[in-house]
């Protein structure tokens, strides 16, 4: 009989183990998945946030950066050819040399220009901000790493530049890792044409505007409003606005402007030149006068302004308003 009694108490406790572990994990595992969808919502969440910043941060945020920074390190060229009345030799090199660290030869270009531009405004500068806030506002890692900023010119009224870059940011939950490549564009009008301003060693100062004539819309009117005011046209024959830094004086299809030289302007006023821009300071005609003809219906304003017979024709300049120069 004791052998059964213990039988049965045994099978007894095992009866309420059972029942006890059925009732935990009853009560347990919903909670248990509730849990852990919390955590892949939290984690889902924050996967979603940060690809957001990331998104943004390739097609917003590093592309205003570049546009502005642009703007100013051409600006700042501007200012420094003026300051040393020469031409920047290499161009690319330069450009990339403001753009990241603010300098020009090793040199603080603000510190040549006397301008205050580039200062805190190089894209290290912006690339530094972007990692510190995205640190503060969103807890990650940011590494932005530059492969090659560059300058270049598709159409006559613009500047296109490109940043290469290396992309990664960490979060404690996941990782970004992008090669991307940023690019802007701003326009040249308003803007000094250097060209202006090395020739004449900062006397005559040109900004860029853009004449609304069109182009088969000449007259000497047309014309005497395009030397007063100073305005450009395209010129497939012309060198282009990036060009002009450089020196680097030839025929540009894509991107050519042109303005005329106001005689007023220069001394002596009377040159036995075209008074087209690249055409005066390249000395096109000075020893082909028979080619030029003095401009004479605009001397009342602008005495001795000449061009050279192609120029006379393209300007749609008649025979009562022009005279051979020799």
């Amino acid at each position: 009989m004791g052998k059964i009694a213990m039988k049965k108490k045994g099978i007894f406790f095992t009866f309420i183990a059972i029942t006890l572990m059925a009732v935990f994990l009853l009560v347990s595992t919903p909670q248990a998945d509730i849990s852990l969808q919390k955590d892949l919502q939290s984690v889902r969440a924050r996967i979603s946030s940060v690809d957001s910043f990331v998104s943004d941060l390739e097609n917003r945020y590093l592309e205003t950066v570049l546009r502005a920074t642009t703007h100013k390190a051409i600006l700042s060229l501007i200012f420094y050819m003026n300051s040393t009345g020469s031409y920047i030799p290499n161009l690319d090199s330069a450009f990339s040399e403001v753009m990241l660290t603010g300098k020009i030869g090793g040199e603080p270009i603000d510190s040549v220009t006397g301008k205050k531009i580039m200062e805190n405004n190089t894209l290290t500068d912006w690339n530094n901000r972007i990692v510190e806030s995205a640190k503060d506002t969103l807890n990650v890692n940011a590494t932005i790493i530059v492969n090659n900023v560059s300058v270049f010119q598709t159409k006559p009224w613009n500047i296109d530049s490109a940043l290469n870059i290396n992309l990664t940011i960490k979060s404690n939950v996941a990782e970004w890792k992008r090669n991307s490549v940023i690019t802007t564009t701003i326009s040249i009008e308003g803007l000094h044409d250097p060209y202006f301003l090395v020739n004449t060693n900062k006397a005559y100062t040109n900004q860029v505007k853009k004449s609304s004539v069109p182009f088969n819309q000449w007259n000497i009117t047309s014309v005497r409003e395009h030397v007063r005011n100073g305005t450009y046209i395209q010129s497939e024959k012309a060198p282009g606005f990036l060009m002009r830094f450089t020196n680097t004086i030839a025929n540009s299809t894509c991107c050519g402007i042109e303005a005329f030289v106001n005689p007023n302007k220069i001394s002596p006023s009377d040159q036995r030149e075209s008074y087209i821009d690249y055409l005066f300071w390249t000395h096109k005609f000075q020893n082909n006068c028979t080619q030029l003809y003095n401009i004479t219906g605009l001397w009342d304003e602008f005495r001795h302004f000449k061009l050279d017979f192609d120029n006379v024709i393209k300007y749609n300049i008649t025979a009562q308003d022009a005279v051979k120069t020799c």
